[in-house]
């Protein structure tokens, strides 16, 4: 996917580096999840441990997150995801030296952290520097070649294995390629000056639907990647064919993000989240439906994956068109928060709902996503009033 999208030369280099980062730095993340849940388990931890394993790493996103803007104007952009691809690939390499359940939790943690910090910073960087009516294009490229490596990095263990040192020696080295994309984009990158004292979640408090979007994103998203293999096996599918369930979800955010990115910079962002949170909805309680019909059940789940990414994509969109400089990262900051007491809190009580029926996942899946539809539609902008 090119990334000529009508901007200046200098803006398209600045967005080319950042964006290839933040695809290699997907790589790794989609390599790190499931490696590190299948030594545990190897290990003989139970589900429930590997689960508050898993946790740990988002409460490290939601500990970095408020310290983030901080650091973006006291180091920059370039220069702070540098020193945290740098503390990144430490990470990794420790993993190989200390082992067992509790230095890994604490590891975890400190990925976390350094993972939220990145993630901020890309999407504070990709939002100063595209022009307006280019955003939201720009922003579902971003999110399409981030979706593309995290589906690549599963594929690697495949290579690696998940025994011994090998898989985490890859990740670390993984971490280290971005680093010289980041030495030359250094007078390219974004400065964050500090201009506002404005509370973050004040200025939450002014794209509403956006914020509540971010949160069930990382309820979601969390929940369906830790899930929805439990649920296919649940379903007497094969292990094969559960973890094509995963894969499937991926795909439909890798397909959606750009067009969804387009519509994003043309139509109203409340009304396009409503309809990506009505359509998503109506895709998981088809599963119920579907499950004998493999045709119709993937292609529910793929549909379910790429309006589930809309939930990010769109608010990406909405918080550069409302904010800029340290007030982006502050919201951007506020966003990573939200997103992480969701992803915490979502596998959990998802995982109850299975517990009545294996269903029972999607359709808890739906609750939470028809009430955004209803809190979208309050917050429609109303038609003005004839004379």
């Amino acid at each position: 996917m090119r990334l000529n999208i009508g901007v200046p030369s200098t803006t398209v280099r600045s967005l080319a580096a950042v964006i290839s980062v933040i695809m290699i730095f997907g790589i790794t993340l989609g390599l790190t999840i499931p490696l590190i849940a299948i030594v545990l388990d190897s290990q003989g931890h139970s589900s429930g441990a590997i689960g508050l394993h898993a946790s740990v790493q988002f409460l490290g996103i939601m500990l970095a997150s408020p310290i983030t803007p901080r650091l973006l104007v006291a180091v920059g952009a370039s220069r702070l995801m540098i020193l945290s691809m740098i503390a990144m690939a430490l990470i990794f390499f420790t993993f190989t030296v200390f082992t067992g359940f509790m230095p890994w939790l604490l590891l975890r943690l400190l990925l976390g952290g350094v993972e939220g910090i990145i993630f901020i910073s890309a999407e504070t960087w990709i939002n100063q520097v595209v022009p307006t009516a280019r955003r939201g294009r720009a922003i579902g490229i971003y999110g399409t070649l981030l979706a593309v490596g995290v589906a690549t990095g599963p594929l690697l263990l495949e290579l690696t294995g998940v025994e011994g040192a090998v898989p985490f020696l890859t990740g670390g080295v993984l971490t280290i390629i971005p680093l010289v994309i980041l030495l030359f984009a250094l007078n390219i990158a974004p400065h964050v000056r500090k201009s506002s004292r404005r509370s973050p979640w004040k200025m939450a408090k002014t794209v509403p639907v956006a914020v509540a979007s971010v949160m069930l994103f990382g309820f979601l998203d969390a929940a369906a990647f830790g899930l929805l293999p439990i649920y296919g096996l649940s379903l007497d599918f094969s292990p094969l064919a559960s973890a094509r369930l995963v894969t499937c979800l991926i795909l439909g955010g890798v397909v959606f993000q750009y067009p969804l990115g387009w519509l994003a910079d043309h139509t109203d962002y409340r009304r396009l989240l409503v309809t990506c949170a009505a359509i998503a909805a109506t895709a998981m309680l088809t599963t119920p439906l579907t499950s004998d019909l493999a045709v119709l059940f993937y292609g529910s789940i793929f549909i379910t994956g790429g309006m589930i990414g809309g939930f990010w994509i769109i608010p990406l969109v909405v918080f550069g068109e409302n904010f800029k400089g340290y007030e982006l990262a502050s919201i951007n900051s506020t966003a990573a928060i939200l997103y992480g007491m969701g992803s915490v809190v979502g596998p959990s009580l998802l995982g109850f709902a299975m517990i009545v029926s294996p269903h029972g996942l999607m359709v808890a899946m739906a609750g939470p996503t028809i009430v955004l539809v209803f809190f979208g539609i309050t917050q429609l902008p109303r038609p003005p009033r004839s004379a």
